[in-house]
């Protein structure tokens, strides 16, 4: 049921024409570019290292959904990308090689970028004081009081996301080595498989944003999560 709505809407996306194809590549072009402006001054080398080996694997994962892409189904007939199928019908198929292969490469490195701004941006997440896991969740986010910090919150939790949703492509591209094999109908459809890294991407950003909460609060000044344990303690 859910494939099929899926199927549908890919079909809808078609529909809207060539012009939606090369508003998405300029989109992460343009992001790509926007994202160096935003962190043109992080100067953390440990951020930057990170975020290099997030987009490594990102684009370990486009390229592998591209190339296998292309093996299968080198006309592109067999492609489920409505965008990619556009180009192809609109400029020929080595025009939308081209397109695919910079638009991997572009979405890898605005990849990197988001987890980079998500790493710099995450204290925007913290809560005030947590002295539990449950009060990190409940007042997660407390601690940025203004618009515009809210604002920077809400883009470094979905930054976290985009960054992360890139591993889809490995399971992508494993099913499409198996287009022609009985066996492929035994596998996890893709809405599942998205569903499963969602629900896996929640959990992940829940536990590293915790981590760093508490990394962040033990080198502050006494909390009054300290100052009720001392009294418990010395009472």
């Amino acid at each position: 049921m859910i494939e099929e709505k899926l199927l549908r809407l890919l079909k809808v996306i078609e529909g809207l024409g060539g012009w939606l194809s090369i508003l998405a590549w300029l989109t992460v072009a343009v992001g790509s570019i926007a994202m160096a402006f935003v962190l043109r001054h992080e100067k953390s080398r440990a951020v930057w290292i990170v975020s290099v080996i997030v987009g490594i694997i990102a684009l370990t994962a486009n390229l592998a959904d591209y190339y296998v892409t292309l093996y299968r189904s080198p006309d592109l007939s067999l492609e489920a990308n409505p965008l990619w199928r556009n180009i192809a019908d609109y400029f020929g198929i080595d025009v939308a090689r081209w397109y695919g292969l910079t638009g991997k490469i572009f979405v890898s490195i605005l990849s990197g970028q988001m987890f980079a701004f998500y790493l710099t941006n995450r204290k925007r997440l913290f809560p005030e004081s947590a002295c539990s896991f449950p009060g990190f969740i409940i007042h997660l986010g407390n601690k940025s009081k203004t618009l515009g910090q809210r604002f920077t919150a809400l883009c470094a939790m979905f930054a976290f996301f985009f960054a992360g949703m890139q591993l889809l492509y490995f399971y992508i591209a494993y099913l499409n080595w198996f287009a022609d094999s009985a066996s492929r109908n035994q596998l996890l459809s893709v809405p599942t498989a998205i569903l499963i890294l969602i629900i896996s991407l929640v959990i992940g950003f829940t536990v590293v944003t915790y981590r760093s909460f508490r990394i962040d609060s033990s080198r502050g000044p006494v909390n009054s999560c300290d100052r009720k344990q001392s009294r418990i303690v010395f009472r």
